[in-house]
C-alpha cells in the first residue's frame, strides 16, 4: 500500500468514524479497569518465647524466697529496667537503663547489721539482684554494668577504713578459669574510684551520689583494705566494718535486724504471684490484590447512550368539584355474565 492509499484509507476511517457519531447523535465515556497490583502482607511478629522466670520457694518457716537456678533467670526480671549485652571478656553482662550520669551502684541505699553482716537496702527495683548476686564491673563503652552470678549474698563489696571514713566498692567480675573452678582476683586489683565513702558517723544513715565521697586521693591513703567476708553454714556473711566501731561513730546503738526478712522485702515484688504468659501473635493476613488508583490518561471518550424516553405525562386532575367518572363496571365483566 503506497502513502496515497494509506492516506485514503485514514480519511474514509476517519469519514466513517464521524458518520457512526452523527447517527448516534451523542457521546459515552468509559472507564478502563485498572490493572491490579500486588500487595504483599504484613509479615507476622516473630514469636519470643518469655525468659523464665526466678523459682519462688515456699518456706514453712517464713516468707517466699527467690531461688537463681542459672544466669538465665535474670533476664526476664532484669529486661524492664536496663538491656543485655553481650561482651567478649564476661558473656552476657546488664546496663541499667534511665539512670543518671553520676549513678554508681551501692550508692542509692543504706546499710543494714543482720545476723548474715552488712545487708545493702535499695529501693531501686533491680536491687534484689544486683547487689545480692554477681559484680559489676566499668568501661567507657558501658558505664557501670552488672555481670551474673547465681551466688546470693547480703552485698558483694571491698570495704576501705581509716581516717574516720568508711567506704565500699563493688567486687570485680574478673576470674580466671582452671579446671572448670571459678577463682576470685585479689580485691587488691580494685580501682581506687571504684570506692565511695561517707564519715564513720554517717555510715548508717541513707545514701546517694550526691552525699558519697568519691575520687578523694587523700581519703584513698588515709584507708586501708578490711575484708572479712566469709562463709558460715553454706551462707555468705559480709562482715565488714566492726559494729561496735560504727555503733562508737554514731553515737547510737545499731540493731541487728534477721537477714532473711531483708530478703523477703526485696524480693517481695518478684515473689509475687505472676500473670499468665503472653499469647502467640496471630498470623500474618493473606496477600490481596487491589485495584491501582485509576488515572486520567486510562479515561477516553467513546459513545454516550442515548437519552432515555420521555415519560407521558399523566392525566390532569380533575376540577374541584366535578363528579368522580363512574366506573365502568362492563369492562370487568367476565364473557357469559349478566
Amino acid at each position: 500500500m503506497n502513502t496515497t492509499q494509506y492516506q485514503a484509507h485514514k480519511l474514509g476511517f476517519i469519514l466513517g468514524g464521524a458518520l457512526l457519531a452523527a447517527l448516534t447523535g451523542c457521546t459515552t465515556y468509559v472507564e478502563e479497569r485498572p490493572p491490579e497490583v500486588y500487595v504483599p502482607p504484613e509479615p507476622a511478629p516473630a514469636y519470643v518465647a518469655p525468659a523464665p522466670a526466678p523459682v519462688v520457694v515456699e518456706t514453712p518457716a517464713g516468707p517466699p524466697v527467690v531461688v537463681i537456678q542459672t544466669e538465665a533467670d535474670f533476664y526476664q526480671p532484669l529486661t524492664p529496667y536496663g538491656r543485655w549485652v553481650d561482651t567478649p571478656d564476661y558473656g552476657r553482662v546488664w546496663v541499667p537503663g534511665g539512670v543518671a550520669v553520676d549513678w554508681r551502684p551501692y550508692a542509692n541505699g543504706h546499710w543494714e547489721q543482720t545476723d548474715a553482716g552488712w545487708f545493702w537496702v535499695s529501693d531501686e527495683p533491680w536491687a534484689w539482684a544486683t547487689y545480692h548476686y554477681g559484680r559489676w564491673d566499668n568501661s567507657p563503652e558501658l558505664g557501670w554494668y552488672w555481670v551474673p552470678q547465681t551466688q546470693w549474698a547480703p552485698a558483694w563489696v571491698s570495704w576501705r577504713r581509716g581516717g574516720g571514713y568508711t567506704g565500699w566498692a563493688p567486687l570485680h567480675p574478673e576470674f580466671r578459669m582452671e579446671r572448670g573452678v571459678r577463682r576470685e582476683v585479689d580485691v587488691n586489683v580494685i580501682e581506687p574510684r571504684s570506692f565511695v565513702f561517707v564519715e564513720d558517723g554517717r555510715f548508717t544513715e541513707p545514701h546517694r551520689p550526691s552525699t558519697v565521697i568519691i575520687n578523694n586521693t587523700e581519703i584513698v591513703n588515709k584507708t586501708v583494705i578490711i575484708n572479712h567476708t566469709t562463709i558460715v553454714n553454706k551462707t555468705i556473711v559480709n562482715a565488714g566494718p566492726p559494729v561496735a566501731e560504727i555503733a562508737k561513730s554514731t553515737g547510737r546503738a545499731v540493731p541487728a535486724v534477721a537477714v532473711k526478712d531483708l530478703r523477703a522485702t526485696a524480693e517481695s515484688h518478684v515473689s509475687a504471684p505472676r500473670s499468665a504468659a503472653p499469647a502467640r501473635p496471630a498470623a500474618a493476613p493473606a496477600a490481596v490484590l487491589r485495584p491501582a488508583a485509576p488515572k486520567t490518561s486510562q479515561i477516553r471518550p467513546v459513545a454516550p447512550p442515548a437519552k432515555p424516553a420521555e415519560a407521558r405525562p399523566s392525566s390532569p386532575p380533575a376540577k374541584p368539584g366535578a363528579p368522580e367518572k363512574p366506573e365502568n363496571k362492563d369492562e370487568k365483566k367476565k364473557p357469559g355474565e349478566p
